[in-house]
């Protein structure tokens, strides 16, 4: 496994977590490495601008196969804690994106993005042994098949609102992280019914996990 970290810290935010950060992701590394084999990755952390804080205090995203940016809350006074207990879910999520990708997946439809995020949040499960997500606390009563039934007359189409569905724009509609809550169980439904795992899917075509003509 070929892996680049890099802190960017000219702002010297990120000046106290350093060593930690540094630490932390190389344990997640370790540990996503025994589900799969990682090459030519960059990883790079940075502290989110101002009024663009994730409540969890960490985010990030897969900004290609080869490149993934860490973000952290560096004015929340327990972010020490939050990177040691979360930074792995979330590490583990983006480089699955960017292991997909690598796979060039066509990610522009609505279906295409469920599994996509999905298949991340059912990897984030496997690799943190059945830790529940933190984007589904509050989403156990949310019945995702009901959700699904309403999304389907979009689920072929790029015309949809990524605020509304995933992010909660709309919560008198859709609940936040609702696509996230639906892709994951479409995924976890397909891997009972198909003795599956994370290696399994990760290359698989959306429609796959549903019964939906690819576009």
């Amino acid at each position: 496994m070929t892996t680049n970290i890099t802190v960017l810290n000219s702002s010297g935010k990120l000046s106290d977590y350093t060593s930690l950060l540094e630490d932390t992701i190389g344990s997640a590394l370790n540990k996503i490495s025994e589900f799969f084999e990682l090459s030519s990755i960059d990883i790079t952390v940075s502290p989110f601008q101002k009024g663009e804080e994730s409540p969890s205090g960490l985010g990030g995203y897969a900004l290609s196969e080869h490149r993934v940016e860490l973000l952290v809350d560096c004015s929340r006074s327990d972010i020490d804690e939050v990177i040691e207990t979360e930074l792995l879910e979330v590490l583990a999520h983006e480089l699955h994106h960017a292991l997909r990708l690598s796979f060039h997946m066509p990610t522009g439809t609505l279906l295409q993005q469920l599994i996509m995020e999905g298949l991340a949040c059912h990897f984030e499960h496997s690799v943190t042994n059945g830790k529940p997500s933190s984007l589904f606390k509050d989403l156990a009563n949310y019945d995702w098949r009901f959700g699904l039934e309403q999304m389907r007359h979009l689920l072929e189409t790029t015309d949809f609102s990524l605020d509304k569905l995933f992010l909660g724009s709309h919560p008198q509609e859709f609940p936040k992280y609702a696509g996230y809550w639906i892709g994951y169980n479409l995924v976890a439904e397909y891997a009972g019914a198909n003795n599956a795992n994370d290696v399994d899917m990760v290359g698989l075509s959306a429609s796959c996990f549903l019964n939906v003509e690819s576009t």
